[in-house]
């Protein structure tokens, strides 16, 4: 959880701040934690797992869908495009809250809190 966390974390910090701005963000960290996390999929409480499985539902989903709106041929994305990264950044929100709902949980129900806190940058 740390790692996934940690790796969702920095592919967020090249979110573009302001529109047209050009970023680099970097998702092969995430997807290698993402591919990783797959195979806890059985925690023993049910809320947990649910909450689990929705931030790598939505984390990879989002991802795709940012790396799917950009442009092969030119620097600019279209409004299409534009549209499709704000979408998949939605998603992408959607599984950071999952995994902090999971987190959390995991802190409430198992005892289990990361030290240091993983949500802070290096």
């Amino acid at each position: 959880m740390v790692s996934l966390i940690k790796e969702a974390v920095k592919a967020q910090a090249g979110r573009p701040q302001e529109e047209l701005q050009m970023v680099v963000v970097d998702f092969g960290g995430l997807m290698e934690a993402l591919s990783t996390a797959r195979v806890f999929h059985s925690l023993p409480d049910p809320k947990t797992r649910t909450a689990w499985a929705s931030a790598i539902e939505h984390l990879d989903e989002g991802a795709r869908e940012v790396l799917g709106s950009v442009p092969q041929d030119r620097m600019i994305q279209s409004p299409r495009e534009t549209a499709q990264a704000l979408h998949g950044w939605h998603t992408y929100d959607k599984g950071i809250k999952s995994l902090k709902t999971a987190q959390a949980r995991l802190d409430r129900t198992f005892g289990l809190k990361p030290s240091p806190d993983p949500w802070e940058a290096d």
